[in-house]
């Protein structure tokens, strides 16, 4: 691939990881500063372990925006995926744990249960071994070479623990997550411009 392919694939993935971190910050608003609570989606159980919801495409932006942010998030890990930054081409298998747990998300929207828990499991998963490729192969310079793995131990680190401890899921935190990923869309823009 040519060097100007590569500067907009990482301009693409800079910019999917913004929506992806705006997605999440969207998503928390109501509950850190209006008080929402997070509410029960109606739907069907079906075989005993999935949790199918009743409206297959809701006109609630609830909906809408963490698929925007979750789409988002699947093209910045695929266009990082197609230019093997910042693992390098051998280690670049790695991103499909995150891509699957991109993809697992996005059915969560309509079958919460097990789809979104594994999402968050796979996506956070997949970053740690993608940061954790990302500081061995130093392709990323400075601060940018750890924010893969940044974004990958923050659910392990903040979400999962309370989910652990209160038995449902944390809204408020799911939306900080948000942070996280508006960082490394800027260090994948960032990237986009050293070569220039």
């Amino acid at each position: 691939m040519t060097t100007n392919s590569n500067t907009s694939l990482l301009r693409r993935a800079g910019i999917a990881f913004s929506i992806t971190g705006l997605g999440y910050l969207a998503f928390g608003f109501p509950f850190w500063f209006l008080g929402a609570q997070d509410e029960v989606v109606k739907g069907k159980v079906m075989l005993s372990f999935f949790y199918l919801r009743d409206e297959l495409f809701p006109a609630e932006l609830n909906f809408w925006i963490p698929l925007i942010g979750i789409a988002a998030m699947f093209i910045g890990l695929f266009s990082l995926w197609k230019i093997a930054e910042p693992t390098g081409l051998e280690r670049r298998s790695r991103f499909y744990f995150p891509m699957t747990g991109a993809v697992f998300y996005c059915l969560g929207l309509w079958m919460p249960v097990p789809f979104a828990p594994m999402g968050a499991f796979l996506t956070g998963l997949g970053m740690i071994i993608v940061g954790l490729a990302s500081i061995k192969a130093k392709m990323w310079p400075g601060w940018k070479r750890y924010i893969p793995l940044i974004v990958g131990c923050f659910p392990f680190v903040f979400m999962f623990p309370l989910l652990i401890i209160t038995g449902a899921r944390p809204p408020a935190m799911i939306g900080l997550w948000g942070f996280p990923w508006i960082a490394m869309g800027v260090a994948a823009w960032q990237r986009s411009k050293e070569g220039d």
